[in-house]
C-alpha cells in the first residue's frame, strides 16, 4: 500500500500536549515556572483555547503541571512514586491493564504475522532503526534525569510497535493502533517507570534481553513462532510487579 494511504490519527490536543512536554523536558520551562496563559498558548500553537485546556488538563493529571486558581499553571516536580501508586490504582480499578495486554496479544502479533508476508525492505530497515533507537535511548543516561529517561524509552518503545502495525499494510489495523495509541503509550510509560534509576543504568540490553531487536529479526526471517513467543513474553513481563526485560530468542 502506498505510504500516503496509511492511516495515522493523532488529536490536536495530543500534539499540543507532546509539544508542552518537550518544552518542559528540554528545560525551556523549569520546575516553578508559570506557563503562558491559555490564550497565549493558543496563539503560539495556532489552536483554540479548548484544545490547549485539554492538553493542560492531561499534564495536570499526570502530575507534570499544577493549575492554581487565580494564579496560573505552573511546572511542578514530577513524583514517580506518586505516579506509580496512582497509576496502579487506576489500572486495577478500570481493568485497563488486562485490556491493553489483550489488545496487544491479539492485534500486534497478528500484525507481525502479516508483516512477514507484506513488509518491504524499506519497512524492515525502518523497524531495525527503531529497535536500535530504543536500545540507544535505554542506554543513554548522561545529562538527563530519570523521569526524562523513562519518557524517552517509552516513546521509543511505542514507535517500534507502531511500525510493526504499519508493516501489516492493513489500514484498519493501523487505525486500530492509532485509536489505542494513547492508553498503550501511558501503559508502557507506567511499566518503564517501575525501573529505578540505579537498576536501569546497570541493565544492559544484550542479545538475550533486547526483545525489540529479537522481534525485528524474527519478522525479517519470517519466524512466526519465535516472534510470537518473544511478543508474548514481553507483554507478560509488563504485568509483573518487578518488571524486567524477558529472555528472548
Amino acid at each position: 500500500m502506498e505510504e500516503n494511504m496509511r492511516i495515522k490519527k493523532v488529536s490536536v490536543s495530543e500534539m499540543v500536549c507532546e509539544a508542552l512536554q518537550m518544552q518542559i523536558s528540554s528545560g525551556e520551562w523549569k520546575v516553578g515556572d508559570r506557563l503562558p496563559s491559555e490564550s497565549d498558548l493558543a496563539k503560539t500553537f495556532g489552536v483554540n483555547r479548548l484544545t490547549v485546556r485539554m492538553a493542560l488538563q492531561k499534564l495536570n493529571a499526570l502530575g507534570v503541571l499544577e493549575t492554581r486558581t487565580g494564579s496560573g499553571t505552573y511546572v511542578i516536580a514530577f513524583d514517580f512514586e506518586s505516579y506509580l501508586q496512582s497509576a496502579s490504582r487506576f489500572y486495577e480499578q478500570t481493568g485497563l491493564l488486562d485490556a491493553v495486554c489483550e489488545f496487544r496479544n491479539h492485534m500486534e502479533i497478528e500484525c507481525a504475522r502479516l508483516a512477514m508476508e507484506r513488509a518491504t525492505e524499506e519497512d524492515l530497515e525502518t523497524l531495525k532503526d527503531l529497535a536500535v533507537q530504543h536500545r540507544v535511548e535505554w542506554e543513554d543516561h548522561d545529562g538527563t534525569n530519570h523521569e526524562n529517561w523513562c519518557r524517552r524509552v517509552a516513546l521509543a518503545d511505542l514507535k517500534f510497535h507502531e511500525q510493526v502495525c504499519r508493516m501489516s499494510h492493513n489500514p484498519l489495523f493501523t487505525y486500530a493502533f492509532a485509536v489505542a495509541r494513547e492508553p498503550t503509550h501511558e501503559y508502557i510509560l507506567f511499566c518503564v517507570s517501575k525501573w529505578s534509576a540505579g537498576a536501569a543504568q546497570k541493565f544492559t540490553l544484550d542479545h538475550r534481553r533486547d526483545v525489540h531487536y529479537s522481534i525485528y529479526e524474527a519478522i525479517k526471517e519470517k519466524d512466526f513462532e519465535g516472534c510470537k513467543k518473544d511478543y508474548a513474553a514481553m507483554i507478560e513481563s509488563y504485568t509483573n510487579i518487578d518488571w524486567s526485560m524477558p529472555v528472548v530468542g
